[in-house]
This record gives structure tokens, sequence and C-alpha cells, in this order.
């Protein structure tokens, strides 16, 4: 399927990507096989609702979907709540190395995107930041967020429910914008529409940081059609997991430099490979 013929943003998108990464083709969980980036949105675009929901049926699934999580460290690492204290720890690392980069970077405010109850903000963020910003769509998540946080860190936390596809901040917030295994919930178009407002959110050294698991392609290409494989949706969660050269094609596109890249260490080989950008 050929990119959009209409104007705008997402013709442009999936032209550029199209160019980056040559044909791409990718599969949900139930097996279902996408032909190109245009087949995927075209799908995707097009899926019903939830009932009652007043948004398109790749947010609104997703939503449903942690209404239900249980709200704890496990819960929000989908059983794998043993990996949190080795993930904090690479993040920390990661933070002091892009401020050696940055030296202008400070400490005065974080948001936190996709926060769920908190548990970046409380073992990673709030300990290094005087003021913290929570951003969860999700209802229940955000209500434990205050409770998990503690009295102390939750008097300097201000607590936003919303998804990241509507969430615009002022100019000039932010000193770093964390998203954490969350982007993938955001559609191509969307993605790029968010990185652009956090991108003005941010103080003059700010940085953008996203830690992500990414799809490990052999980028083999197929032989009727010379396509590679780059992403897989996850139909649970209406989440998409893409390639390092998928996001950093995004990143390009949507006009940002990556100052840092690295790979987390020491998760379970059945992960997926968890990578942490910086962006400015």
């Amino acid at each position: 399927m050929p990119c959009p013929n209409e104007e705008g943003l997402e013709q442009e998108l999936c032209a550029a990507l199209e160019e980056s990464l040559g044909s791409a083709h990718g599969f949900d969980s139930d097996g279902f096989e996408y032909e190109s980036l245009a087949h995927l949105w075209n799908v995707e675009g097009n899926r019903t609702p939830a009932p009652a929901a007043d948004t398109p049926g790749w947010y609104s699934d997703a939503l449903n979907y942690w209404d239900k999580c249980d709200p704890s460290v496990d819960g929000m690492l989908g059983g794998f709540g043993l990996i949190s204290t080795e993930d904090c720890l690479g993040s920390k690392q990661f933070l002091a190395k892009v401020k050696t980069l940055r030296p202008g970077l400070g400490n005065e405010r974080v948001v936190d995107c996709g926060a769920g109850i908190g548990r970046v903000t409380k073992f990673l963020l709030g300990p290094l930041f005087h003021d913290l910003h929570l951003l969860e769509q999700s209802p229940p998540l955000i209500a434990k967020a205050p409770e998990y946080l503690g009295p102390e860190m939750s008097s300097r936390a201000t607590f936003i429910c919303s998804g990241m596809q509507a969430f615009s901040p002022p100019v000039g917030t932010y000193d770093v914008v964390w998203i954490q295994w969350v982007i993938g919930h955001l559609t191509d178009a969307d993605l790029v529409s968010f990185l652009k407002r956090c991108s003005e959110a941010l103080k003059p050294s700010g940085v953008i940081c996203i830690k992500d698991n990414t799809f490990a392609s052999d980028f083999k290409a197929r032989e009727h059609d010379g396509s590679t494989e780059h992403f897989c949706v996850d139909r649970e969660d209406s989440s998409m997991t893409r390639s390092p050269n998928y996001f950093e094609a995004i990143f390009n596109f949507a006009g940002f430099q990556v100052i840092l890249k690295e790979r987390q260490k020491n998760f379970p080989e059945e992960l997926f490979p968890v990578y942490i950008y910086a962006l400015a």
C-alpha cells in the first residue's frame, strides 16, 4: 500500500520513512502482517474504538489495558518487577553522561511521561530533580501515585492525567523530558508532533530522553519484494515496538540530533533489547 495521497504530516512522514528505511513490513502478536508502514496506519487508524470511547481505537484500547493493570511495580513492568533496580541504575548512569555532554543541563524540573504509579519518578527522577511532573493517561494509575511516592516527594509533584498525544506543555518548562516504555503507544505522526511540542517545552540546555524496547530485526530483505521487518504490534496493549533504525528515522524527521545512545545492560535475555536515547 502506498503512502496516503492527502497533504499533511502523515504523507510527508510516510515518504521520509520509506526513503530512510526502504520498504518496511511487520506483524502483530496475532500473526497479522502489515505490508508497509502505510498499511500499518491505515489498518490501525480504522480500528473500531471501544464502546463509549471518544478517542481512536488505537488509543482507547491502550487506555483500557492500563486501566485494568495492577497498580504495582510488577504491574507497571508486565510481571518483570525484578528488573526495576537495574533499570533505574542504568538510567541514572546515562543521565550522568548526558550531563557531561550538556554542562548547562539543570535539575529544576522534569516530566515523567507515561508515569504510571510513579516508579521512575520515585527511584530515578525524584532524587535528581526538584519539581516533578507526572504525565499519565490512566486515572486509576495516576490516582495511586501520591501514595506510592510518599508525602515528601508528592509535595514536589504535579500530577497530570492526560495522554501524550494531547499533552502540550508550556514553552521553556523542563530541563528533562523523560519518556520510558510508553512511546510505542503513539502513532508515527503523533510521535513526531509530541516530540516537537516537548522540544519547545525544553529549557535552553534541556534534553528529551527516550528509553524503550526496540525490535531486533535481522534486516534480511524478503525475496518477493525486498521489504525488511522493522516493527511488531502488541494487540494486548495496543502498542508497537520499533527497530532502532525506525526510531532514529523518526527522530531525524522531527529535527533532533541523537547526542547519546546506549543499550541497557543486565536485563533478562528474553526481553526486547532496551535502548536509551538523549535527543536535543
